[in-house]
């Protein structure tokens, strides 16, 4: 990789953000005691100035999980140290899970602005959740509600957020599930209607600071209602062809309720997701979605 970002040419007149970033580069890089008014720019400074770019660039892009730092807007509203802690951890899972997406050929589209942020976090549709405690506890923290404060309304949020989410990866680099939204959202039903009645899952609030509402869910249950448990899986599952009839979507040409139905009959999806919103319900077979 070519990299000549904020490189500056001695031999040009020099910007008025050129002189800012020399000044402060002698102040706090290389620690000179000097006010602007005793600044004298050299040439042997710039050359200076343009390796400890290079150099800085060069190991931001070859390991951005460690250098890239989420922004924090706090101009529209302040943060509790918990929800900035939240915030770093978060975006660290972001940044390493779209990297480890570009070495599968794939684009994520993260939204950094805040229209794009409320519309979902990326283009591609899957939501990424990093799970503090999945190590520690074995269990995954569904979210369906927050506020920023305790003494504030609860909103929507997670899988009940309207975005263009389909999909959740939730965990951290050394273990994290994903999920079809859509599943997490029928489970959220089932445990609204019997919460008592789902192994391997119920509702907690978040007690520490008073600002989530969720429900836990069990490694075993993750691992059993997950989608896919590694992202090569998860694209390889959908580059694949979903059939629908009837009332259900299928994820095998060859299940036993549409094997015998004639190609034109079937309704073709490339998402499981899709088929669900279209009103059709996910096959009752057990190894219909499991190849």
């Amino acid at each position: 990789m070519v990299i000549n970002m904020g490189i500056i040419n001695p031999r040009e007149r020099l910007s008025a953000e050129d002189y800012l970033y020399l000044f402060w580069f002698e102040k706090i890089i290389r620690g000179a005691e000097i006010e602007y008014d005793e600044f004298q720019p050299t040439e042997s400074m710039i050359n200076h100035f343009n390796a400890y770019v290079k150099k800085w660039t060069e190991d931001f892009y070859h390991d951005p999980v460690h250098f890239e730092k989420p922004v924090d807007w706090d101009v529209e509203r302040k943060k509790t140290p918990y929800f900035k802690e939240k915030l770093k951890a978060g975006h660290k899972f972001e940044v390493w899970a779209e990297q480890e997406f570009k070495k599968q050929g794939v684009q994520l589209g993260n939204f950094y602005d805040k229209n794009g942020q409320y519309s979902g976090e990326n283009a591609f549709g899957l939501e990424i959740k990093h799970d503090m405690k999945l190590e520690e506890t074995g269990n995954i923290y569904i979210e369906y509600q927050e506020r920023l404060k305790n003494t504030l309304p609860w909103t929507n949020s997670g899988i009940l957020k309207e975005d263009n989410a389909k999909y959740w990866m939730i965990g951290s680099s050394c273990e994290y599930y994903i999920f079809l939204k859509s599943d997490l959202y029928e489970l959220y039903q089932s445990l609204r209607k019997s919460p008592l009645k789902i192994y391997g899952c119920h509702f907690v609030k978040e007690i520490a600071n008073g600002t989530s509402k969720g429900f836990l869910m069990s490694r075993a249950k993750a691992k059993e209602l997950c989608f896919a448990s590694t992202i090569s899986d998860f694209l390889s599952k959908i580059n694949t062809e979903y059939y629908a009839a009837g009332y259900y979507v299928h994820g095998r040409r060859d299940c036993k309720y549409i094997a015998n139905k004639p190609d034109a009959s079937l309704q073709i999806y490339h998402s499981v997701d899709d088929a669900v919103h279209a009103g059709y319900k996910k096959c009752t077979d057990p190894s219909c979605f499991h190849k």
